[in-house]
């Protein structure tokens, strides 16, 4: 028999809730849920449009966005900009901010200087709006890129981006790498 002063009844009563608790501890959520069910505003029944917002529905999902996009490296790179990253982009660059036809002019400038250029999705992480996108690229250097003759060497380049994507387009952009010394691996530095 134990008493309440026993050592083992008071660790039990602690640590050990009992099935009164639980019990009503589970009502209690259930009671919070159905509460909230029923406290829906009518608006939610009427169409997004008829309340006066706008319907995101129609628009690419921000993974689909930044798919879409990065897989355009490998075909279209152009029709990949004009589809996927608005024209009011807000560029933070492996330099600082840069705008974007800079941004588009450099990387068709890469990928016509690359023999068996392609672009490898490493990984693509979603939060909210934002896409977190780690890529690699590479090919061999057989023409001028930003005024660097062609080396005939094997280059790569990896780096992480990050897309702010709202209403199915980039509108702000990230990019980190080592763009620095890849351009000293195409001088051959």
């Amino acid at each position: 028999m134990t008493t309440e002063n026993d050592p083992q009844t008071q660790a039990t009563a602690t640590f050990a809730p009992s099935r009164r608790r639980l019990f009503g501890a589970a009502a209690g959520v259930a009671g919070a849920a159905a509460l909230a069910a029923a406290a829906v505003p009518a608006s939610a029944a009427v169409p997004a449009a008829a309340q006066g917002r706008e319907d995101t529905s129609r628009y690419l999902t921000p993974l689909q966005v930044a798919a879409g996009f990065y897989a355009s490296y490998n075909g279209d790179l152009a029709a990949g900009f004009e589809r996927y990253i608005s024209k009011d982009l807000l560029l933070h660059g492996f330099n600082g901010p840069e705008n974007r036809d800079d941004w588009i002019a450099g990387d068709l400038s890469i990928k016509k200087g690359l023999t068996g250029y392609e672009l490898t999705v490493l990984d693509q992480i979603v939060e909210g709006t934002k896409v977190v996108t780690r890529w690699s690229f590479g090919g061999v250097h057989t023409g001028t890129i930003f005024g660097i003759p062609a080396s005939g060497r094997t280059v790569k380049l990896s780096g992480i981006s990050i897309d702010r994507v709202i209403k199915g387009q980039s509108i702000e952009h990230w990019s980190e790498g080592n763009f620095g010394r890849w351009l000293d691996e195409l001088r051959g530095a």
